[in-house]
């Protein structure tokens, strides 16, 4: 078993020589382990060369949302099932109401959603029209919070005029553009502490372009435990779901 580095993070790998390849593979299983699958002729070097240019592929594989596990069981939207925010859960409550869509409410201990009497029933189109309502206020909530979290750090990562966009998101958390923070609204749903680690590792990005070590250390600056933090998200990212 080798050694890969890339900033503080270790990726362990093992080499399949292969008669048959022409080109170097690398694979991920369940173990978070990368097998390399290489040519009988490929170098050391060759393999390093390979892992270096795949950085941002190894690290979303190993981080990102695709090797998670599963959504939770999908909500009915009923009273009795519960919604997180901001990493607790709180008790949900539907109530019947003279209102033309359905909408949501928080006291800051529970969920009241507000219903006409056709979306009562748990048929798919009450669900859906229920759960855009539950969507609809997490993205409300997730723009005004992490744009919060973004000024509160802005300052600290010597990032200025930065735009936040909260926004949907494919396959990543964050991601930081030519000036622009683009967040994930379901983060709204994780704890504090694990919004803060995505806000500040793509402020850090207005700095340093690439994961390198100087990029992990300016991370490391501001949260010492960012690698616990990402492993939080790389475990439950997928529970942040509706």
């Amino acid at each position: 078993m080798r050694q890969f580095h890339i900033g503080q993070t270790m990726v362990p790998y093992e080499i399949d020589w292969s008669a048959d390849r022409e080109t170097i593979n690398l694979a991920i299983d369940d173990t978070l382990t990368v097998t390399v699958t290489a040519p009988m002729e490929a170098s050391y070097d060759d393999i390093e060369e390979t892992l270096e240019a795949k950085q941002e592929w190894l690290l979303e594989k190993l981080y990102g949302l695709s090797e998670q596990s599963g959504p939770p069981y999908p909500k009915e939207f009923l009273s009795g099932e519960k919604l997180t925010y901001r990493g607790r859960e709180y008790p949900l409550h539907v109530e019947e109401s003279d209102v033309r869509q359905p909408e949501l409410f928080f006291d800051g201990d529970t969920f009241t959603l507000s219903v006409h009497s056709y979306d009562a029933p748990s048929d798919h189109v009450s669900v859906r029209r229920k759960r855009q309502a539950v969507v609809d206020w997490y993205v409300d909530r997730a723009k005004a919070d992490l744009q919060q979290r973004c000024n509160r750090y802005q300052s600290n990562v010597g990032a200025t005029k930065i735009t936040v966009d909260v926004c949907e998101l494919s396959g990543r958390w964050g991601e930081y553009e030519n000036g622009v923070v683009r967040l994930n609204w379901r983060l709204i749903l994780a704890p504090v502490r694990i919004q803060d680690y995505v806000v500040i590792h793509e402020l850090v990005h207005s700095t340093h372009s690439d994961h390198t070590d100087g990029f992990w250390n300016a991370v490391g600056s501001l949260l010492p435990d960012y690698e616990e933090r990402r492993e939080w998200l790389r475990v439950n990212g997928r529970t942040l779901s509706i």
